[in-house]
């Protein structure tokens, strides 16, 4: 759905410091929510794809518009420091993503040379 494909694929659901993300799917495509918690507060999860169940948690990025379910188009719900802490994690999960991207890419190089070695060897000994 709009506003959640670019931050769903970075993040799990789960609990990082002060903020609940929700990454989830349905029918339609992704979902992706953020709940802050109270300081030194623990998560309580409510299932893959929900929100916590943490009472005095406060629900900040989410559904801004749309059929929930349908249409439905996220963004931030309230703007604040929050969304500074969001932005970091987000920054680290993304060169987390290229640097595995990188390293994927240099074994399948590294494969690829030892195979062409052992070809070229094998041939030129014929």
């Amino acid at each position: 759905m709009k506003g959640s494909r670019e931050f769903a694929e970075f993040f799990k659901t789960g609990q990082y410091g002060k903020l609940y993300i929700v990454s989830g799917t349905h029918a339609r495509g992704t979902t992706f929510r953020i709940q802050i918690l109270p300081d030194g507060e623990k998560a309580k999860p409510n299932g893959s794809g929900n929100l916590c169940l943490n009472t005095n948690a406060v629900e900040v990025y989410g559904i801004v518009s749309g059929q929930p379910g349908w249409t439905e188009s996220y963004g931030w719900l309230y703007h604040g420091k929050w969304e500074d802490d969001f932005n970091s994690l987000l920054k680290a999960a993304i060169e987390k993503k290229e640097m595995d991207s990188n390293k994927k890419a240099n074994v399948e190089v590294s494969r690829k040379a030892i195979e062409d070695s052992r070809i070229a060897e094998l041939l030129a000994t014929y």
